[in-house]
């Protein structure tokens, strides 16, 4: 059994926590020192720590590393496979693409692991199409706090428990592995085509006017200078085997990052300058029109190791949220707040979602979906963003958890109005309250 006192971090590094961190070699080994806990603050499981804030924190409790769920099992006669939890997405996409399949979702990141994904119901560019992660999932093995393993199906008798635990955050168990639907994939690229637009309303619009032939599609904004809204929509299609044998074969995706940024200490390199410098770049770089691998559309960021260094140690807020279409008055809103703010960042991402999952605590819903990366020390970001969230309750909107670091518990029934059915299923998988966070503590979620 290992066992180490260690201190931990959410990604955007603004929350530490110092816990135990169990790292077990098998299942029969996790099984019974789940079933013999009695740590008062409980446990939590991790996969790769690209969770935001604390939902995979517990300060004073243990941490259970998922490393070493790495099954990865293709079945012999449909376009399904099991995966362990400790899985990441980017070690699926790969051995998938081998026998010519992917997964129908993959998120911004491929560093995230199967248990995460989720756990946090995450979504990608094609949300308008295939929805979230959780579409893709046909089983969930899960332990729960008792030491038992139960298969869930998102159908017949297990669906309340299935649900409750996408979404939920590892707060019904312990996630160890998975069935996942997946799909044909001919060849690995996707044809790309960016377009430059000048403000907020031009934006929407070609998003809008994209979901209906792009199976993904995203724009970057700039958060610099006015904060108009402008921008690069980025759209794309699965590249068909005809289309790929008349056209250029794109650059190789690369499977480890080619750059590592160095810790800077208590400096940021964030401030109206850099931004104003870098965005001015990113809106006027030469458009892909074209072929281009499925990693570099889908992942750009993980070709630089840990990018979120560049803010300092002072680390930064994600600021994720959803508001139904209608809401559009909002999204301008939000922009000139930032403006007012300060809030000058590199990352500020724009998407359509389309229909929502059955789970209770799962963050897509339709509507405008937008992420500001914020530099944590601002003047007036903790009473801004406490601001913007008391409209989004108004507007019929959320944020999502697994960025949050900060959100006041008074929003979050509003915000996520299953969240008693929720409770009332966790609790009843979990009556000993043995799955615990940082976050669930803070949010009063269990």
């Amino acid at each position: 059994m290992s066992l180490q006192r260690m201190e931990s971090t959410g990604w955007g590094r603004t929350v530490r926590s110092v816990s135990t961190e169990y790292a077990p070699q098998s299942i029969d080994e996790l099984q019974e020192y789940v079933r013999d806990g009695k740590n008062p603050r409980g446990f939590i499981a991790h996969g790769l720590r690209r969770s935001y804030g604390d939902s995979s924190l517990n300060i004073g409790g243990i941490t259970i590393d998922a490393a070493f769920l790495s099954r990865l099992e293709f079945h012999p006669n449909a376009p399904v496979v099991t995966v362990g939890a400790g899985v990441s997405i980017r070690t699926l996409e790969k051995a998938s693409l081998e026998r010519k399949l992917f997964p129908p979702v993959v998120p911004g990141t491929g560093l995230v692991s199967i248990g995460g994904a989720i756990a946090a119901d995450i979504h990608g560019k094609s949300h308008h199409i295939t929805g979230a992660f959780s579409s893709c999932v046909k089983r969930i093995q899960l332990l729960y706090s008792d030491g038992e393993i139960r298969d869930l199906y998102p159908e017949g008798p297990t669906a309340d428990h299935f649900w409750a635990t996408v979404g939920g955050l590892g707060l019904t168990g312990m996630i160890l592995e998975a069935d996942l639907q997946l799909i044909q994939m001919n060849t690995p690229s996707v044809l790309v085509e960016e377009t430059r637009v000048n403000d907020l309303d031009e934006m929407l619009t070609l998003l809008s006017a994209s979901d209906e032939t792009f199976q993904h599609t995203v724009a970057w904004i700039d958060l610099s200078g006015d904060f108009r809204g402008r921008g690069v929509v980025g759209k794309g299609n699965y590249v068909s085997q005809e289309l790929s044998a008349k056209q250029e074969e794109p650059t190789k995706s690369k499977n480890a990052p080619t750059l590592t940024f160095p810790k800077i200490g208590p400096f940021s390199l964030i401030n109206k300058f850099s931004v104003r410098a870098f965005n001015e770049m990113w809106f006027r770089k030469p458009l892909t029109r074209g072929v281009s691998s499925i990693d570099s559309f889908m992942h750009p960021l993980d070709q630089i190791q840990n990018w979120n260094r560049i803010y300092g140690d002072r680390g930064f807020i994600q600021y994720q949220f959803v508001v139904p279409e209608g809401n559009e008055d909002f999204l301008a809103h939000v922009l000139v707040t930032m403006k007012d703010l300060g809030a000058a960042s590199f990352l500020g991402v724009l998407k359509k979602f389309g229909k929502g999952s059955p789970a209770p605590l799962s963050f897509p819903k339709p509507g405008w979906t937008l992420a500001l990366d914020i530099p944590a020390h601002l003047h007036n970001l903790e009473s801004t963003l406490n601001s913007l969230d008391s409209q989004l309750c108004d507007r019929d909107g959320r944020i999502y958890l697994v960025k949050d670091a900060r959100l006041k518990p008074e929003f979050l029934p509003t915000m996520y109005p299953r969240l008693e059915e929720w409770r009332g299923i966790r609790n009843n998988m979990d009556p000993r309250g043995m799955w615990q966070s940082d976050q669930s503590r803070r949010l009063k979620l269990c």
